[in-house]
């Protein structure tokens, strides 16, 4: 399969309760949020991690974002949110390979956004629909991840 070989494809999607986990650092640290969310819930997850990124743009160390997973249901606890994760009109595009290659996709999708005239509203999210185990990393360059974009109709 060929990295970004995918389009842009504009859909709804639906809204949906998550446990949340807001964090601040290195993406790469987001592995331990995940374990913190699939402990406290494992048997009412209902869907794949995803992760809420609320910078407009890349950052190395001091970014901003939350780790999620879909539940069934959930009380929130001290450092964990229990809340609704709102849908909408979205644009989506599937990104295949390691994490550190996403960029490209991003860029593509912004572009198709301004195209499209179309305001991209945060948090941007990406769905991991194959990516590393709990326990092994598996092969990075088979790991496929969804990048969504909340959109609204720009007015002229």
């Amino acid at each position: 399969m060929v990295p970004n070989a995918f389009e842009v494809e504009r859909k709804s999607v639906e809204s949906m309760l998550v446990a949340a986990l807001r964090m601040n650092g290195k993406y790469s640290d987001a592995g331990k949020g995940f374990s913190q969310l699939g402990k406290r819930f494992s048997r009412h997850i209902c869907g794949k991690a995803l992760m809420l990124h609320y910078d407009p743009e890349y950052k190395e160390s001091d970014a901003s974002y939350e780790v999620c997973m879909p539940i069934r249901k959930g009380k929130s606890t001290d450092n964990i949110e229990v809340r609704e994760l709102a849908g909408g009109p979205c644009l989506s595009l599937i990104h295949t390979g390691p994490y550190d290659q996403i960029g490209p996709a991003y860029i593509k999708i912004i572009e198709f956004a301004r195209q499209q005239e179309y305001q991209i509203e945060a948090p941007t999210r990406e769905i991991y629909l194959k990516g590393p185990g709990m326990i092994l990393k598996g092969n990075p360059k088979k790991y496929v991840t969804e990048i969504q974009m909340l959109i609204k109709e720009t007015t002229s």
